[in-house]
């Protein structure tokens, strides 16, 4: 039965024996302590994907283990509550797709989790190039893609060809 993102944590957070404080403290203060308190009582269920991996891995969690399909958010464009995190590109997908493009004009060709850079032949890991992604692609197909480094990696609806 799937259960909010809040409750999650806070079924984490107790079996680990932690306070709010001290998993803010994992995260190195970068998610405060009233931000998970928020979390936890439903009072905002929309995190970004970046705070998910971050508190996931603060709690000793892969992401690759994260319950995706278990766990539901808020989404941020309507008051209805819904499974949103599963419509935007993690970490985890990336390895499925052959190349991404960051925001600087690089593109990297994907083998399992390592990029290299087209031009230079630079090799950076996926975690390093996720929040620099501004678009990937799959057999010549756009399947994910960002407006602004800011904002979520969105798979694509209608898989688009690129030239």
């Amino acid at each position: 039965m799937p259960v909010w993102f809040g409750d999650w944590i806070k079924e984490q957070r107790v079996a680990l024996g932690i306070s709010q404080s001290e998993l803010s403290d994992r995260t190195g203060k970068q998610i405060p302590q009233s931000t998970i308190s928020m979390w936890e009582q439903r009072k905002n269920e929309n995190p970004s994907a970046q705070n998910v991996k971050l508190l996931v891995e603060s709690l000793g969690i892969s992401m690759y283990n994260f319950p995706w399909e278990h766990v539901l958010f808020k989404n941020k464009n309507t008051e209805t509550r819904c499974n949103q995190m599963t419509e935007r590109f993690y970490l985890y997908e990336l390895a499925s797709a052959s190349s991404l493009r960051t925001f600087e004009g690089k593109t990297y060709e994907l083998k399992g989790a390592i990029g290299v850079e087209k031009e230079s032949g630079d090799v950076r890991h996926i975690t390093d190039l996720y929040y620099r992604t501004r678009s990937v692609i799959s057999d010549k197909q756009l399947l994910a893609k960002r407006k602004h480094a800011h904002d979520e990696l969105l798979r694509v609806n209608g898989i688009k060809k690129v030239k």
